[in-house]
């Protein structure tokens, strides 16, 4: 299994996870309409191989928005994994779209 896998395996990722969707009250950052079933929590600086042991990135809550999972997966397949464009506001930066 991948690293960074692991930390979607953790107690400490659940409550975070319960607390950010608790936080955003179950609204996707990226749609604004509340989210139905399951909420996705997206890493706003991605998680990788490299990171995925550092607290502040993988589990601090000003890293990590809630969102639908199509929402989530739509992202990605435009912006791909490598780096993320939300900025620390929460607002996303275009220039910095994968092509």
């Amino acid at each position: 299994m991948e690293g960074r896998k692991k930390v979607y395996k953790t107690k400490l990722w659940q409550e975070t996870r319960k607390a950010v969707i608790e936080r955003d009250r179950a609204i996707c950052y990226f749609c604004g309409k509340v989210i139905g079933k399951r909420a996705t929590v997206h890493h706003k600086e991605e998680l990788n191989e490299e990171n995925y042991t550092d607290f502040d990135i993988a589990y601090n809550m000003d890293n990590l928005v809630c969102c639908h999972e199509d929402c989530h997966r739509q992202y990605h397949a435009l912006y791909g994994y490598k780096q993320s464009i939300v900025n620390d506001d929460l607002s996303i930066d275009y220039a910095r779209r994968r092509v």
